[in-house]
């Protein structure tokens, strides 16, 4: 078995990237007009993704139908 050992060390990643999501919250909750424009285009993006993803499922399934079709009439 393997013994894992804690980090006593932080990584300069996580310590950016930690930085990075409090400097994202802290301009959430001030609402500044920049952070609320990023919020609504990352909803925009986001039913832009759903809707893509059902289109995709959906031509998947005609595709198997048709592809069901022409291997039982070959």
């Amino acid at each position: 078995m393997w013994s894992f050992t804690r980090r006593s060390q932080v990584s300069p990643e996580s310590e950016t990237a930690k930085r990075a999501a409090e400097k994202s919250l802290r301009e959430a909750h001030a609402r500044t007009p920049e952070s609320e424009a990023r919020l609504t285009e990352s909803r925009r993006v986001k039913e832009q993704l759903q809707a893509h993803n059902r289109s995709n499922a959906y031509s998947d399934f005609i595709e198997g139908i048709v592809l069901g079709r022409l291997r039982s009439d070959g």
